[in-house]
């Protein structure tokens, strides 16, 4: 793949579908500041911890600015991350966990057999429990 210098992306297929071709493209450095995510506030404030926490170096950029954000309201803005394209894939993984990689507590696989037993023993009890 190749980097977009006006876009800060990594192009596929030789060609940027962020801004049509217009940028120029060539092989990507390792300091290179590649789009990591785009986000609203709420994710955005868990993708930062989770990077601080892991020492990755990012660069977080508002869409509207910090007086049209302090205005309007930070639940509009939208927050694009960067990182350097050599940690793009160790960033990629980590941001996983605030995307898609968050377990579904109310999916029957994530409770352990024992919690299984116990939530199965609990609702025996409360239906012994009732008058009617």
């Amino acid at each position: 793949m190749l980097y977009c210098e006006k876009c800060r992306m990594m192009a596929e297929n030789g060609r940027c579908d962020s801004c049509k071709g217009k940028g120029p493209l060539r092989q990507p450095l390792d300091n290179d500041p590649v789009l990591l995510a785009k986000t609203d506030q709420v994710s955005a404030a868990m993708l930062e911890g989770i990077l601080q926490d892991e020492g990755v170096p990012f660069l977080k950029e508002g869409r509207m600015g910090a007086g049209m954000t302090t205005w309007a309201g930070g639940m509009l803005e939208e927050y694009s991350f960067y990182v350097p394209y050599g940690v793009l894939n160790q960033a990629a993984e980590l941001a996983k966990v605030v995307f898609d990689g968050a377990p579904d507590p109310l999916a029957e696989d994530a409770l352990e057999d024992e919690d299984m037993e116990e939530l199965e023993e609990l609702t025996e009890q409360e239906e012994e429990d009732m008058p009617f």
